[in-house]
């Protein structure tokens, strides 16, 4: 098996429509379309499950890599990743589902390599950071918004389900901070360069300002504090990336 395979190469069926996320961003400005979905309505909040849905398939591939790519790393550490792909099929499955209830399907709309292509830093340490720390923390900004938007309208499938698959990025998170702590005890410079890797990511799916502090019905992606504080995010942590959120938005 390659080491660090190319997103490109990732298997997919022939319903799944690849682009890069530039690519579908100016395809809809050119169409007079917001390059970001919302969630105003039923087929905003379809377009946005479909994206994590796609998301998800990523991180169970990606989580699969990194029990792969570093057969030297704790056994520990390896049989954590392991549990990581059980949880992120059970999202996939979720989502699937959650499309089928929103009238949708999959390969409605196209499948963006941003996420893999963010997931496959050479070091162990860096990993956890950017993805399980990084994207699962965008996944808890993401997910806790979506949870709010299915009370609001009265769909409970929507809100539950999206509850139940929020409760493990958490999990994810935290796993995350614990391996961060423990492949880099005794090497700062290691910790310096795993963390500078998780702000990069951070900066990069800010998306441009559309995730910032703001209300679930204001912003496109409203930075969830409360579940990033039971994840194991520091005041000091949410406040930087609060900031980086701002400095975004002159993109």
């Amino acid at each position: 098996m390659e080491r660090q395979i190319a997103f490109d190469k990732l298997a997919r069926e022939d319903r799944m429509v690849r682009m890069r996320a530039r690519e579908v961003a100016e395809s809809k400005i050119s169409q007079g379309l917001p390059p970001f979905p919302g969630l105003s309505s039923r087929d905003s909040i379809k377009e946005r499950a479909h994206g994590i849905m796609v998301g998800e398939m990523q991180a169970m591939e990606g989580a699969g890599r990194t029990v792969y790519d570093f057969p030297d790393a704790p056994w520990e550490f390896s049989l954590d990743m392991a549990r990581q792909v059980w949880d992120e099929s059970r999202h996939v499955e979720i989502y699937i589902r959650l499309l089928e209830h929103l009238d949708g399907y999959i390969g409605e709309f196209p499948e963006t390599t941003i996420l893999w292509r963010c997931a496959c830093a050479e070091d162990a340490a860096a990993r956890v950071a950017g993805v399980n720390r990084g994207l699962e923390g965008l996944a808890c900004d993401v997910f806790n918004q979506l949870v709010y938007i299915g009370k609001k309208i009265g769909d409970p499938i929507l809100e539950r389900a999206v509850d139940f698959v929020l409760a493990d990025e958490i999990t994810h998170v935290r796993m995350g901070s614990k391996w961060l702590t423990k492949l880099t005890e005794g090497d700062p410079e290691r910790r310096r360069k795993a963390i500078e890797f998780q702000e990069t990511i951070d900066e990069r799916f800010n998306l441009g300002g559309a995730r910032q502090l703001g209300d679930h019905e204001v912003v496109p992606i409203s930075i969830a504090t409360e579940a990033r504080k039971l994840a194991g995010f520091t005041d000091e942590e949410i406040e930087r990336l609060i900031k980086s959120t701002q400095r975004s938005q002159v993109y």
